[in-house]
C-alpha cells in the first residue's frame, strides 16, 4: 500500500472520532427549564387562593341563546370577608365581582377581532363559584349574542380556561 492511503485511513479515523462525538452531545440534550414564567401571580405579588382548570368549558342549552356550566370540585376553605380577592379568567381579571363569605361572582368579557381589525364579537362570560363544606361549585354562563359562543369554543381550544381566585397583598 501506499502511504497517501495510510493517510487517507487516518483522516477518516480521526473525522469518525469527531463525529461521533458530536453524535454523542447531540442525542444527550435534554429539554429543561431555566428560571419561571412571568405570570400575573408573580408580577403583581398575588398568592393563588383557588385554581379551576376546565381545559375548555363544555356547555350546555335549552335554546341556543343561553348557555350553562355547572362543573364541581373538591370542597375548598374559602373566606370572602378577611382579604381582597380577585378573579382571573385565563389572567384577565373580572369586573363586576361581587366577594362574600362563601361565594364570588365575577364578569369577564372577551373581545374578538376579525382579520380585517374590527370586532366580531364579544364574549360575556359569568361566574359564580359557591364554596360548600362538601364541594365547590362553578357555574358560567353566558349569552350567545354575535356567535360568541363560536368564537369562546374556538378560543378555548387554543389558550384554554383557567378560572384562578388570587390573594392581594
Amino acid at each position: 500500500m501506499k502511504w497517501y492511503w495510510y493517510l487517507i485511513c487516518c483522516v477518516l479515523i480521526i473525522v469518525g472520532i469527531f463525529s461521533t462525538i458530536k453524535l454523542i452531545e447531540i442525542f444527550s440534550v435534554s429539554s429543561q427549564e431555566y428560571g419561571t414564567a412571568i405570570t400575573i401571580e408573580t408580577k403583581n405579588n398575588y398568592e393563588e387562593i383557588s385554581k379551576f382548570d376546565f381545559g375548555s368549558i363544555a356547555f350546555d342549552t335549552n335554546d341556543y341563546i343561553n348557555f350553562s356550566n355547572v362543573t364541581t370540585f373538591a370542597p375548598q376553605e374559602f373566606n370572602g370577608k378577611d382579604k381582597d380577592y380577585l378573579l382571573l379568567f385565563n389572567d384577565q381579571p373580572a369586573i363586576n365581582t361581587t366577594i362574600t363569605n362563601g361565594k364570588i361572582v365575577g364578569d369577564v368579557s372577551l373581545v374578538f377581532y376579525g382579520l380585517d381589525g374590527k370586532e366580531s364579537s364579544i364574549a360575556n362570560l359569568h361566574f359564580t363559584i359557591e364554596y360548600f363544606s362538601s364541594q365547590t361549585k362553578v357555574t358560567t354562563t353566558i349569552t350567545n349574542s354575535n356567535n360568541s359562543i363560536s368564537y369562546l369554543e374556538t378560543y378555548m381550544a387554543i389558550n384554554g380556561a383557567v378560572l384562578k381566585i388570587v390573594e392581594r397583598s
